[in-house]
């Protein structure tokens, strides 16, 4: 990934360099030795942002990086993408907050700071900075998936149809017919097992919530690879308004894909 140079890096570094910061900061190199309320900086794109360990796990501040990476883009458009990417906030405690206050992330005048994960942080900029091209597969690579709307339904998302976002790329396992995303959570099959669940309103994101990996033990490089899939054509065409270095940020995803369902499309 390119970092983005010029005034977002300075603006990023006058945020969270602070007296504060270089008081509380401790560095940390493996899981075990994080400390609970522990804050530490990171680089995001090349911005550096301010981190706080929150029940085990490192997380950002999304306040900062919306007042620096995504400060271009308004509230309503990082909220909605945030709630359409599936990544939930966890809200600081007050001690959390004065941490965050005191390591310059966060004005004094501030009451409340959401902190997601740095994947969750990568993902939701990405959305909004990164070239919209698909994650690197294997041939013939399909993603097994299910939803539980109405009497539910599993089927076989091909990532190399999915070029639009109405393109019909999923491959319903029990009639073979093939769906957009956003009406495939609305195709069900009635089956002796299946229970009925009352599907939301129809909505262009209401799919990237329901729709899920059929296997729950599926390794992180798919999980990662099913992240940026899903991330893809969410919030319509918007051009980027930030310069980029060379051809800009590259989507990738690694190959090493094991007991994935392949098949001839």
């Amino acid at each position: 990934m390119e970092s983005i140079p010029g005034h977002l890096g300075d603006a990023g570094r006058d945020a969270s360099s602070s007296p504060g910061l270089k008081q509380d900061a401790q560095s940390f190199s493996s899981p075990s030795s994080l400390k609970p309320n522990q804050v530490s900086e990171t680089s995001l794109y090349g911005v550096p942002i301010v981190s706080l360990v929150i029940d085990g796990k490192e997380r950002l501040c999304l306040a900062q990086i919306s007042n620096t990476l995504l400060k271009n883009y308004s509230y309503n458009e990082i909220h909605n993408r945030r709630v359409a990417l599936g990544i939930t906030c966890v809200q600081c405690t007050p001690v959390q907050l004065e941490l965050l206050r005191r390591a310059g992330a966060m004005p004094i005048s501030s009451r409340r700071c959401g902190m997601i994960t740095k994947r969750e942080a990568e993902r939701l900029c990405k959305s909004f900075l990164g070239a919209h091209s698909p994650p690197k597969l294997p041939e013939n690579f399909a993603f097994d998936v299910c939803h539980d709307c109405a009497w539910g339904c599993r089927g076989s998302f091909i990532p190399a149809r999915y070029n639009s976002s109405r393109a019909k790329c999923i491959k319903c396992s029990l009639c073979s017919m093939y769906f957009s995303p956003n009406k495939f959570i609305f195709h069900s099959h009635r089956t002796p097992e299946s229970k009925y669940l009352q599907p939301d309103a129809a909505n262009f994101n209401s799919w990237r919530r329901h729709l899920k990996l059929t296997d729950k033990k599926t390794s992180d490089d798919i999980n990662h690879a099913w992240e940026d899939v899903k991330a893809m054509f969410n919030g319509g065409s918007r051009k980027r308004t930030l310069p980029m270095n060379g051809s800009g940020i590259t989507l990738f995803v690694s190959p090493l894909f094991t007991g994935c369902k392949a098949f001839s499309v």
